[in-house]
């Protein structure tokens, strides 16, 4: 005969600064898991507002114990074995990289490498078992994320680890699943992205200076011109260029484009080889990071310079030449008109700051 006491319970505890925590206290055949929610009330609201505000707090975990429930008496939770919930999520993690044969490993194993330093730092531990990771836990490491690093890195570190985390909770690792709720979370829109982007000026500036690899010059002057990224060059054979066009398959996305080739690109193409062989013959990511920043000194340009800077300069002037936004978005391959409206705010911003330079008038 099943119980019929209530799986998930919501409670308080009273902190020293007054505030008052909510968690959830989820008990199932005989085991208890807490998950602190990092949602608080005001302890006595003494006006409307903050009871307003204590009211929205409650019904926002009243949603999330809602979701436990549903999860904790679905038919899957009876599939999960107790020592799968055991494993070393660090171990995992490593394992589904070893594993992984799409270009952006590198960026999955950089996902993984500060996932392992926010939990040192947070948890003062060395591995996590997967019954550890609440969705706390994971709001705690997006936030993290975002105080560390600037630009679209969060972001990207972040989609990684919910990769890992999804085919974890295929493999049954989760009592809960630790990011059912989250799956809309937002990241700053302030990316800092103007920072990475490349006036006509400056690409002209950087074709007339020397740089340690002549390879990595000709690639990153390339996707100036194309917006291609370090990882789509580097297997771009010879068989995937026309006279007119290069069609990739975009690694990062998986996503086909065919790219017009301007008068620049078709010049720093060079004389073509066979089909089989590569356009580029490049260095490591970091080896060409290394050239890039090398050459970025010599020119005398300040800013910082990555690889991505290419693809993100050829966006953001298109469009400042006035270019169709769809067909920008085309052109970078974006599943989503979505990703293209940063590099619609960078140009307004531009803009903007133009306008605002213009010195004032003494009348």
């Amino acid at each position: 005969m099943k119980s019929n006491k209530e799986p998930v319970k919501l409670r308080e505890k009273k902190l020293t600064n007054g505030q008052i925590s909510l968690y959830l206290d989820c008990y199932r055949e005989g085991k208890r898991q807490y998950e602190f929610l990092k949602l608080y009330l005001i302890d006595k609201p003494k006006n409307p507002i903050d009871r307003e505000s204590n009211k929205t707090t409650i019904e926002l975990a009243q949603r999330i114990k809602a979701k436990r429930v549903e999860e904790l008496n679905s038919n899957e939770f009876n599939l999960i074995s107790r020592t799968k919930t055991k494993t070393d999520l660090l171990v995992y993690y490593q394992g589904y990289i070893s594993k992984y044969t799409k270009k952006d490993v590198r960026v999955l194993t950089s996902s993984l490498n500060e996932f392992k330093k926010f939990i040192k730092e947070e948890l003062n531990q060395t591995s996590i078992q997967s019954r550890e990771l609440t969705e706390s836990l994971v709001i705690q490491f997006k936030n993290y994320l975002e105080f560390k690093f600037k630009g679209d890195t969060p972001q990207t570190y972040f989609n990684r680890f919910k990769k890992v985390i999804k085919q974890a909770v295929r493999d049954k690792l989760f009592l809960i699943n630790p990011i059912s709720s989250i799956e809309e979370l937002r990241f700053k829109t302030d990316t800092g992205l103007r920072k990475d982007i490349l006036s006509f000026e400056e690409i002209q500036k950087l074709a007339n200076t020397h740089c340690p690899n002549s390879e990595v010059k000709r690639a990153f002057l390339f996707s100036c011109n194309t917006g291609l990224r370090h990882c789509d060059l580097v297997g771009l054979k010879w068989a995937k260029v026309t006279k007119t066009d290069v069609n990739v398959l975009q690694s990062k996305t998986n996503k086909a484009v065919s790219i017009r080739l301007n008068n620049n690109a078709l010049m720093l193409l060079g004389e073509r080889g066979k089909p089989e062989e590569n356009v580029f013959t490049l260095p490591s990511f970091t080896g060409s990071i290394k050239s890039i920043r090398k050459w970025v000194i010599t020119a005398e340009i300040t800013k910082r310079v990555t690889w991505h800077s290419a693809r993100h300069s050829f966006a953001t002037n298109l469009l400042i030449s006035k270019n169709n936004v769809k067909t920008v978005s085309d052109l970078l391959g974006h599943s989503s008109m979505k990703h293209t409206e940063k590099y619609i705010r960078a140009v307004k911003a531009m803009e903007e700051e133009a306008v605002n330079s213009l010195p004032n008038l003494k009348l």
